[in-house]
């Protein structure tokens, strides 16, 4: 029996302050957006949703619990809008979850697309990349994005946009965890003696705060340092670019169209 549409916000998740409190302002935003529609969050990372409930006892659902528990209150059709990069595995599982809830229960269930999905999203964050430097930041200065990478063929979305950079802004670099670009593939291309780090990640979480940013061994900042620059972390999710952060609200209002709801 249909009842009351519901939007499903996805994330990987985050028990780190900031990254929470980064999500909770791009809900505020929906909200603000679609007034007296509910909103509700899915978090697809196992290990984030039993640290959530055993260090601060906040429960948080998995994306089919999540949806279940919505039309088990007598919400739909949903739109589920997932807070991801690239349409990469995790995001074709989301995709996968959801169909399967949508066959079992006849909800209409519509799928949002990720940050990087079109050459129209190509540019709206190519330009939001480059307004959202640091303002400390001098033109001669190189400045390194650490995205996480995929191994298929997403990692192709990461390489479109370095391209981008670089015809737009040779000293912005865009490397990534895993994939063809890595950091010590960028190494040799630094010639400023101060390097910002930005992550080019959802929230921030261990990989912004360890990986990039953090003292260790194998940690971005400590490869830069050791390669004789000063290394300038900016530990900031891509979603609290407010630029970034629109591209996928403008993809909550594609998901919801096609269930034929349009912002209040």
């Amino acid at each position: 029996m249909p009842g009351s549409p519901a939007i499903l916000l996805i994330a990987y998740g985050s028990c780190n302050a900031k990254g929470l409190a980064a999500l909770r302002r791009f809900e505020e935003d929906v909200r603000a957006t679609y007034p007296g529609l509910p909103v509700r969050w899915a978090y697809t990372s196992t290990r984030i949703r039993t640290r959530l409930a055993s260090q601060v006892r906040a429960k948080s659902d998995s994306v089919t619990k999540a949806l279940k528990r919505l039309i088990l209150e007598r919400f739909g059709p949903i739109a589920a809008q997932p807070l991801q990069v690239v349409p990469a595995t995790e995001n074709s599982e989301v995709e996968q979850l959801a169909q399967a809830v949508a066959e079992e229960t006849g909800t209409a269930i519509s799928v949002g697309a990720p940050l990087l999905s079109t050459e129209e999203d190509m540019a709206s964050c190519l330009e939001a990349l480059l307004a959202g430097l640091p303002a400390e930041r001098l033109p001669s200065e190189h400045v390194v994005l650490m995205g996480h990478g995929a191994r298929h063929h997403a990692q192709e979305r990461y390489d479109r946009l370095s391209a981008l950079l670089a015809e737009r802004e040779p000293r912005i670099h865009l490397a990534t965890m895993s994939g063809r670009t890595t950091i010590r593939e960028i190494l040799p291309k630094l010639a400023s003696h101060r390097v910002w780090l930005l992550p080019f990640l959802s929230t921030v979480g261990r990989h912004a705060e360890h990986d990039m940013a953090g003292s260790g061994p194998d940690s971005w900042k400590t490869l830069l340092e050791e390669a004789g620059h000063e290394c300038l972390p900016v530990v900031q999710g891509a979603i609290e670019n407010r630029a970034l952060a629109a591209v996928w609200l403008r993809h909550l209002e594609e998901a919801l169209a096609r269930l034929g709801i349009r912002p209040a």
